[in-house]
């Protein structure tokens, strides 16, 4: 395209033609197939790809209840959750699923706490974030629930947590699993702990 005035002075003007309805529909779709696209990619987020139960720097018990409080033994029977949780170890990730067959994050806490207590809550990080209590990360619980982002500070990954500074939790390498919140990985990206039953 030749960029000079065609008189002196005077740039041509640009023609804008409007878009017909086909286009513009061929647009949209493109924007719904971007849109799936970052939500199935970006699923629970992205969490590293092997993880260990054990915490990093492997201090003494006394350190890490210090650490994370577990003042608050909480009304979970733990027996009780440990059983519904160990159903589902080892299930492969799997987006949008809540079956030993296959589970994401939030797939795991809404069927270990439907389990558990009967509860039927949101299928979304982001709800459940928001729906549940508040706790501070030196007040965790057996049950509460942890909340992880992407990098951003939105919530894209939730997990349960066990004790001692760990949570099982639904990551995209590796199933449901036992991670612990001292590696760096999860450090960096916890965003908070909610209570579902105080």
């Amino acid at each position: 395209m030749n960029n000079a005035p065609s008189k002196p002075g005077v740039w041509p003007v640009p023609s804008f033609k409007t878009r017909s309805t086909a286009s513009i529909k061929r647009l949209s779709g493109y924007c719904l197939l971007i849109f799936f696209l970052v939500t199935v990619l970006t699923g629970c987020g992205p969490q590293p790809r092997f993880t260990s139960a054990e915490p990093e720097a492997r201090g003494s018990r006394d350190k890490t209840e210090e650490r994370y409080g577990e003042k608050h033994k909480g009304k979970i029977d733990k027996a009780k959750m440990g059983k519904i949780i160990s159903l589902f170890l080892g299930a492969p990730y799997q987006y949008g699923g809540d079956t030993k067959s296959g589970m994401d994050c939030s797939g795991l806490v809404t069927q270990v706490y439907s389990k558990y207590a009967g509860f039927d809550l949101p299928r979304s990080t982001k709800k459940l974030y928001q729906l549940v209590k508040q706790v501070e990360q030196d007040d965790l619980a057996y049950g509460d629930l942890v909340f992880f982002s992407d990098g951003w500070f939105s919530v894209s990954h939730v997990g349960i947590y066990i004790g001692e500074g760990r949570f099982v939790h639904s990551a995209k390498s590796s199933g449901v699993i036992v991670s612990s919140l001292d590696e760096n990985y999860y450090k960096r990206r916890y965003r908070g702990a909610r209570r579902v039953i105080p």
